[in-house]
């Protein structure tokens, strides 16, 4: 029971910390404007109808919708599943399975309600518009790193098991 409340924290931690910038991105950046922080990382307000990327986003919405609740129970189930089947003291595992719930969760939290997500992360290679990542947002980047992690530990920790 400990790896899930441990997850469920995590998830939770991240839901707040997606929800609270973005309610704060959404408050004092008016849309489409840019707050520069470093010469390679700005603050964009901008708004995501799709999924990763904007993939999707073309889709009407009574198909989307539905699409994207699916993908969320089945995210959710499978998480719950490599919970279930985590090791024993594999914290890392719990962390990151709690890092992509918490990222799924908040996305979703705008999606349903809002129609979009809002993203706002916009990294470029200082100023060229040919080296520029799309804008994200936390929970965007939460899932990343989750994944990451389990890929690290799959692949790093654990090679020679």
């Amino acid at each position: 029971m400990e790896r899930y409340r441990t997850a469920t924290i995590v998830a939770a931690a991240v839901v707040i910390l997606d929800q609270l910038s973005k309610w704060l991105v959404v408050k004092y950046v008016p849309f489409y404007d840019r707050i520069e922080l470093l010469p390679f990382l700005d603050i964009t307000h901008i708004i995501n109808r799709g999924a990763a990327f904007g993939m999707f986003r073309d889709l009407p919405e009574s198909v989307r919708l539905p699409f994207f609740a699916l993908v969320l129970i089945a995210a959710v189930v499978v998480i719950f599943f490599f919970l279930k089947k985590a090791e024993p003291g594999n914290q890392l595992l719990v962390i990151s399975l709690g890092l992509i719930m918490g990222g799924a969760i908040g996305n979703s939290i705008d999606r349903f309600r809002l129609r979009y997500v809002t993203d706002f992360i916009d990294f470029h290679w200082f100023g060229n518009p040919a080296l520029h990542w799309p804008p994200f947002n936390f929970a965007d980047s939460a899932i990343t790193i989750g994944v990451i992690l389990i890929l690290f530990d799959t692949f790093v920790l654990r090679r020679g098991e």
